[in-house]
């Protein structure tokens, strides 16, 4: 991630790596449920101490690596499954600032009452570099207050999307997918970002993930 011949895209990650901000996390395996509930313990420890972090700090989760080699639909149905369970188990209601329907273009996920974005990386991404782990399932939670003053309509929020934008195309050998871009922009959806296909051709249309009650 520090490669200064290859730099990776998003400095955010970059910087918060340097300062020591990231903090990390190794459940178990994704299809085990006491690796969820574990998952689910640690991300609450996590969201209510995160502000004392400084920077921009992310939680990093590691699954357990599988034994042998396995299809994207299977990292796929994982990382959704995961994110199911945690809903099916959050300890706070969902927030009233965010929607529930996630074909909103103002919903995000949440989780004990925090929203945030998540960047799922995994073995079978080929072209997108950016998104490739040689191990097994990864998924960076990174909580949008770390973000305040760094919107897509902020000044230096928009001249920090034109540096990652640049560096992503070289990066990746790939240009950014096209359902990336900014949150609330009523064409977008957030939940389509997490998870990205390696072609720029493949989309999700429908999220996998069922509508939560407050």
């Amino acid at each position: 991630m520090t490669d200064e011949d290859a730099p990776y895209p998003c400095y955010f990650a970059v910087e918060a790596e340097e300062e020591g901000a990231f903090r990390y996390t190794f459940p178990g395996a994704p299809d085990d449920t006491d690796a969820r509930d574990r998952l689910a313990e640690a991300l609450a420890t996590y969201l209510t101490g995160y502000e004392t972090v400084g920077g921009l700090s992310s939680l990093v989760v590691l699954f357990e690596p599988p034994a042998d080699e396995q299809p994207a639909e299977t990292y796929k149905r994982q990382f959704w499954d995961v994110l199911t369970y945690l809903g099916e188990n959050d300890p706070s209601p969902w927030p009233q600032t965010v929607p529930t329907d996630p074909d909103h273009p103002k919903w995000r996920y949440c989780f004990a009452g925090e929203p945030m974005f998540l960047v799922a990386r995994a073995p079978f991404y080929e072209r997108r570099r950016s998104r490739h782990t040689p191990h097994g399932l990864e998924i960076t939670v990174q909580p949008t207050a770390v973000f305040d003053g760094l919107s897509g309509m902020s000044d230096d929020g928009q001249r920090a999307r034109a540096v990652i934008r640049e560096r992503l195309s070289t990066y990746d050998g790939i240009e950014r997918h096209p359902d990336s871009g900014d949150y609330s922009d009523p064409r977008k959806r957030e939940w389509k970002q997490y998870l990205l296909p390696d072609t720029n051709e493949e989309s999700v249309t429908r999220c996998p993930l069922p509508e939560r009650t407050r």
